[in-house]
């Protein structure tokens, strides 16, 4: 068995090995909205996995960027599956940078670009911490498996169809979704579920083409049309799409007993965003409640008409917005969808068309479970602090695959510093951070295995 001393010498050490393959997963380009780089960037880890002593290949699909597919045997029959990504969000803005988002910039102890953070940044540390074990041990006091994906910033369009192809390679007593980063007060966040996603985009049309603003009198506007659309989807924070709330899960006792006794600082949000308040003036454990366990409907983004410097008196014959919903257990994204291209229809909005963009099945995990109890305390040998355990994650990803498809309890959690600019300029991580990483992944690998 190793001991945390160990690690944290041989992790300094190797210190500069690390950080190269880091520096080298960053400066290849791997953006899945984009098709950017992915094959190369795809090709880069699998070298880095082979090198760590994992028997790894590259697994392609007809239309999708390929998975990373590695494993490692070990000492007992019990095998634990570890996921991650390796694709990235666009850069964009890029003059809003301060390096280049692709340059994997080393300075005071920050390694900067995109995908830094989310998630090459975790992706190394579970590689390195496999390497590590079998450098000081020679081999692992388990089995393990490591799938690593180009498709999560774009809903994971493939990797249901993988793993119910993949079934029984797959197969594993539990999963580690290593993808998370830590809390402000230095510990990692560790969820027992994640919320679902639908993604769709609303679009209005009412003439051909735009018109002059002076036939505002009789014309019909888009915008206005498409302002209707969205005012009917929610009224006083409920969404009042018929049916919306049918398969709605309350949280359990267990889930309410670990809400009681969660220390994190909602009130933080604000300050972060500069909130002035929450909607409705909701505080403390009332909010946290509400981000954990209630369905969104959220106006990502809207579009129509003129809105370039200067005026334009235009009316526009087209409009549209896109709208995220976060979906709770057991919410089912397909049939939510129907409900809505009901919902345009019992509205009689004719002239308005709903597409989905992408969607993920919300996903869940018994607060008690082995693995949960492990992840917690190599939480708490690493970092010498109580790691925060969500009931749930307010935010989403693909755990229902494990949770739902190949019936074995997940958590999500990483190693990415708070606050660390993800999906935004100037997103970076720490080599502290990939460091501390490193011991918390073979942590997690020795406690299960006891």
């Amino acid at each position: 068995m190793l001991v945390i001393d160990r690690l944290r010498e041989y992790v300094k050490e190797n210190r500069s090995d690390i950080v190269s393959d880091l520096r080298s997963l960053i400066k290849h380009p791997s953006v899945s909205a984009q098709g950017i780089g992915i094959d190369e960037c795809a090709g880069v880890l699998n070298g880095i996995m082979r090198d760590a002593g994992l028997e790894s290949r590259m697994i392609r699909f007809e239309d999708g960027n390929p998975i990373v597919y590695g494993e490692v045997k070990g000492e007992s029959s019990k095998t634990l599956l570890f996921y991650g990504h390796y694709d990235v969000q666009p850069a964009e803005p890029l003059d809003a940078w301060r390096y280049n988002p692709f340059s994997g910039i080393v300075t005071d102890d920050k390694v900067h670009g995109r995908g830094a953070a989310d998630s090459k940044g975790n992706v190394i540390a579970v590689i390195k911490a496999i390497k590590a074990m079998l450098d000081l041990n020679g081999t692992l006091p388990l089995n393990v498996k490591v799938l690593i994906e180009g498709e999560e910033e774009i809903s994971s369009v493939h990797l249901p169809a993988f793993v119910k192809e993949h079934a029984s390679m797959l197969k594993a007593d539990a999963c580690v979704c290593f993808d998370g980063s830590l809390n402000p007060s230095g510990s990692p966040n560790i969820y027992a579920g994640l919320k679902g996603l639908l993604y769709v985009e609303f679009r209005a049309r009412t003439a051909s083409v735009d018109m002059h603003s002076s036939l505002a009198p009789i014309a019909p506007n888009a915008a206005w049309t498409l302002i209707k659309v969205l005012n009917s989807l929610k009224k006083n924070g409920r969404i009042m799409v018929e049916g919306w709330y049918n398969d709605v899960k309350v949280p359990s006792k267990d889930d309410l007993a670990l809400l009681d006794r969660l220390e994190y600082d909602v009130e933080s949000i604000k300050k972060d965003y500069g909130v002035k308040e929450f909607i409705g003036k909701v505080k403390g454990k009332a909010a946290l409640k509400r981000l954990l366990f209630e369905p969104t409907c959220n106006i990502a983004g809207i579009y129509s008409g003129y809105v370039a410097s200067g005026s334009k008196t235009v009316l526009p014959s087209e409009a549209f917005a896109k709208v995220d919903f976060r979906l709770v257990y057991d919410q089912r994204p397909d049939e939510l969808f129907n409900m809505l291209k009901k919902h345009l229809s019992d509205m009689d909005f004719t002239n308005v068309e709903v597409t989905m963009l992408g969607s993920l099945e919300p996903s869940k995990t018994d607060p008690n479970a082995r693995i949960v109890k492990a992840v917690a305390s190599a939480a708490s040998n690493v970092y010498n602090i109580e790691p925060l355990v969500f009931p749930n994650s307010w935010a989403s990803g693909p755990d229902y695959v494990f949770t739902k498809l190949l019936k074995m309890n997940s958590v999500w959690t990483g190693c990415s510093p708070a606050h660390a600019n993800i999906h935004a300029p100037n997103e970076f991580t720490s080599v502290r951070n990939v460091l501390d990483g490193i011991c918390y992944v073979s942590s997690i690998v020795q406690e299960f295995a006891k």
